[in-house]
């Protein structure tokens, strides 16, 4: 029972989070040929935003590295069932390390927003807003079908 609890506790205040590091589609959206396409990406852009990313790659990795070590580092101390002090120690040390992240990836956001139009880049929060509602709609199709599939 204790290494359920602390699982729980793990995953309610260390799991990562779904947030993104700015409002963008997820992965190198830029190369993707339909979001490109639908912002009117020029071949100059795709070019300054691989730049951008290729700069920040190093330190998105580093920070990815850190929080997982940080995070690692907090599950041990639950499981070996440390005392108060020392895991929130950890846990603090986990959230420096998450929020080192998420300013590395959301100064990286900000250089790309920089090379789009204010158009490109309203039209890019919009399909954001899109691909997310798709997801939404995919995931409670899913969960319909599960609860069809249970007996009642």
């Amino acid at each position: 029972m204790t290494r359920l609890a602390g699982m729980l506790l793990l995953a309610a205040f260390v799991a990562p989070g779904t947030a993104r590091g700015a409002d963008v589609p997820e992965g190198k959206w830029w190369k993707h040929p339909r979001v490109a396409a639908e912002i009117n990406l020029t071949s100059d852009q795709v070019r300054e935003m691989d730049a951008i990313f290729a700069r920040a790659r190093p330190r998105l990795i580093d920070g990815k590295v850190e929080l997982e070590k940080r995070e690692g580092d907090l599950q041990d101390a639950i499981e070996s069932n440390a005392d108060r002090r020392e895991i929130a120690a950890r846990i603090e040390a986990a959230e420096a390390a998450r929020t080192e992240l998420q300013k590395t990836r959301i100064l990286m956001v900000l250089d790309m927003k920089q090379v789009l139009k204010p158009e490109q880049w309203d039209r890019l929060q919009r399909l954001r807003q899109e691909f997310r509602q798709q997801r939404r709609e995919r995931f409670g199709r899913f969960l319909e079908r599960r609860r069809g599939d249970r007996p009642r």
